[in-house]
């Protein structure tokens, strides 16, 4: 980490320092799973340092520190948990905005929050590093079917109403994540947010 840190800070190209800036607002630790998982993390920082927001934001949902950071490895169907959701609106995509009523936060609800766990239910680490996204070329999580919470999930008006529809294999929960990526940053807010 400290080699990395330091071509971070001293790289003349903006390569570096983009990864770095890009690893401080979506931040995980070493210790979440050892140095290899957060070497992947790091070069899936530097991946995207330059590339498309949106695309470095859907491929960090199935990083394997950042399942295990944020506690999704633990979102299941029977026990949806909402902490990777929440800090996947609130942090690193839309923002909260100003408390419009109870559970309205102007940029989404707790309902959206709720729509947000269950449609996250179902990914899983993948301690053995075995499972390569075919675009970055590095290790990630797995899709779980039999964690995933199938059924659709319809978001508040903050989302215009809108209804993803739910996966019913890994093929599906891949759709779903991609169609709720798309669907926050279709938002104007997500970009003034960034």
């Amino acid at each position: 980490m400290t080699w990395w840190a330091h071509e971070a800070l001293n790289d003349p190209g903006i390569g570096h320092k983009m990864s770095f800036f890009w690893h401080q607002y979506m931040i995980t630790t070493i210790q979440t799973l050892g140095s290899a998982n957060f070497f992947d993390y790091l070069r899936l920082m530097r991946w995207g340092a330059l590339g498309n927001f949106k695309k470095l934001a859907l491929k960090l949902v199935t990083d394997n520190v950042m399942l295990k950071y944020l506690n999704n490895h633990d979102n299941t169907k029977a026990n949806p948990n909402e902490n990777f959701a929440r800090e996947f609106l609130e942090l690193f995509t839309i923002g909260k905005g100003p408390q419009a009523g109870p559970g309205d936060y102007t940029n989404y609800t707790e309902e959206d929050i709720v729509q947000s766990a269950k449609l996250l239910t179902g990914f899983r680490v993948n301690l053995q590093r075995t499972n390569i996204d075919p675009e970055t070329g590095f290790p990630r999580g797995v899709a779980s079917i039999t964690q995933h919470a199938t059924g659709n999930k319809t978001f508040s008006p903050r989302f215009q109403n809108k209804t993803i529809v739910g996966g019913t294999n890994a093929a599906g929960m891949e759709k779903e994540l991609a169609d709720y990526v798309d669907l926050i940053f279709a938002q104007p807010e997500t970009a003034k947010h960034l």
